[in-house]
């Protein structure tokens, strides 16, 4: 995979988000995504593309909750988080993946403990996203 066509998409998506150019964004993020999920499927050994892969999340994440898609927004953080966590824990999947896995996990659950303290959630959703099962303060609002 060739890293100047990811990191264009996130660099065009970025100038659209900070003009608020919601769509474009959107565009370019989810082109993004596409690229390196299935950059880092054919090679879960590259950390690059893992941790690309868990930005272009994170920027589609933030994306959502900025306009109010605060389902999608889970969605999108909560998706590196479980992959990783259930490659961590594979019996498949060699030490290298398994220890890669992990320390992608220090990246994925500290923005869903933000999100949880920041943006309600329901108990169905903390259910779904185990990751979110850590108390938090005052969650007042629902998603759904």
């Amino acid at each position: 995979m060739k890293n100047a066509q990811w990191q264009m998409l996130l660099k065009q998506g970025n100038d659209c988000f900070f003009n608020r150019q919601w769509q474009q964004a959107e565009f370019f993020y989810s082109e993004a995504y596409d690229l390196l999920a299935y950059g880092y499927k054919s090679n879960p050994l590259c950390s690059e593309t893992m941790m690309a892969w868990i930005c272009s999340c994170h920027n589609l994440s933030s994306l959502y909750e900025e306009i109010g898609k605060l389902t999608l927004s889970l969605r999108f953080l909560s998706v590196p988080h479980e992959y990783l966590k259930s490659v961590s824990q594979s019996e498949h999947a060699s030490n290298d993946i398994k220890l890669l896995a992990f320390k992608g996990l220090s990246l994925t659950l500290p923005p869903l403990l933000v999100f949880r303290k920041n943006n309600p959630i329901c108990d169905e959703c903390v259910k779904e996203y185990g990751a979110l099962n850590v108390p938090t303060d005052n969650l007042m609002l629902k998603l759904h």
